[in-house]
């Protein structure tokens, strides 16, 4: 198995480096091999949604280092993502990241290689949103999460004192690298993410609006819990993503086509107004 580790942090041995480290330690003790990357050494651009990976058929047309990301990724088995916390959500350089992903997510060429989520915060409760940021690049690839790790440290390296984390990152990278691809955190309400983003609607049943799965709520004595219309397909599951690419977004491209100068002639009047400002 080769088991790549991939930094989101701007500090060099701080709290997230430290967390993918762990992991890799747990996969090179399973025999795998493993390679180290860190986002913030390279140049990697924002992308500019100009959808020519898709009609171009080709990775990307920005001059940037993604290909060295990408060539790690094709050398991977299996994937280790960390990110540092900024005002509850994950560092940029992962968000700048996952559109990048875009042709290789209609291709499928990832689905089936398991991929680790970790964070680190300064303390309990403020992860925020980046626990499912950090997952979103592994679950739009089709990758399955083998767990979502947050690791509290306040000051750079204070995170191996939550001795939990760090272990469970270990056997997260063990894991890993035995070739195991089931779910082994804690289960959140959406059994499909694992996440507790399921909101309630207006009619009384349920929506996880990361999965944009539609269900309802069950009752016991012992919980309430979300249980997904069995007829409806997680936005992640390979069937729907092919479809969405197939009938929303390749379907984009011809219908722009037609109407490019009809919206070059509106910006044109637009800036013509006297509200544009150079």
């Amino acid at each position: 198995m080769k088991i790549l580790g991939i930094s989101a942090s701007c500090r060099k041995w701080g709290n997230t480096d430290i967390l993918v480290h762990h992991a890799l330690k747990g996969a090179s003790s399973e025999g795998a091999e493993i390679r180290f990357l860190r986002l913030t050494d390279l140049d990697i651009r924002q992308c500019t949604g100009c959808f020519s990976c898709l009609a171009k058929e080709v990775d990307c047309v920005q001059p940037d280092q993604f290909p060295e990301v990408l060539a790690a990724m094709r050398w991977a088995d299996g994937v280790v993502l960390g990110s540092p916390v900024y005002t509850l959500c994950a560092a940029g350089s992962v968000q700048k990241m996952i559109p990048r992903f875009f042709r290789p997510n209609y291709t499928g060429e990832f689905e089936g290689k398991p991929g680790l989520a970790l964070v680190a915060t300064g303390g309990k409760g403020f992860d925020g949103l980046a626990r499912p940021q950090v997952s979103l690049f592994f679950l739009f690839a089709g990758m399955p999460v083998i767990d979502q790790i947050v690791g509290y440290g306040q000051g750079p390296g204070e995170v191996f004192y939550h001795e939990e984390a760090c272990q469970a990152a270990l056997r997260g990278g063990e894991a890993m690298a035995r070739g195991e691809t089931e779910f082994q955190g804690e289960p959140g309400i959406c059994p499909s993410c694992h996440f507790n983003l399921v909101e309630t609607r207006q009619d009384g049943g349920a929506h996880c609006v990361l999965c944009d799965l539609p269900g309802r709520w069950v009752s016991s004595a012992e919980a309430t819990r979300f249980e997904p219309d069995p007829d409806e397909e997680s936005r992640f599951s390979p069937g729907w993503m092919r479809q969405h690419f197939e009938r929303d977004v390749l379907t984009s491209l011809e219908r722009f086509r037609a109407r490019a100068k009809d919206i070059r002639e509106r910006v044109k009047r637009l800036q013509e107004s006297g509200t544009y400002q150079p």
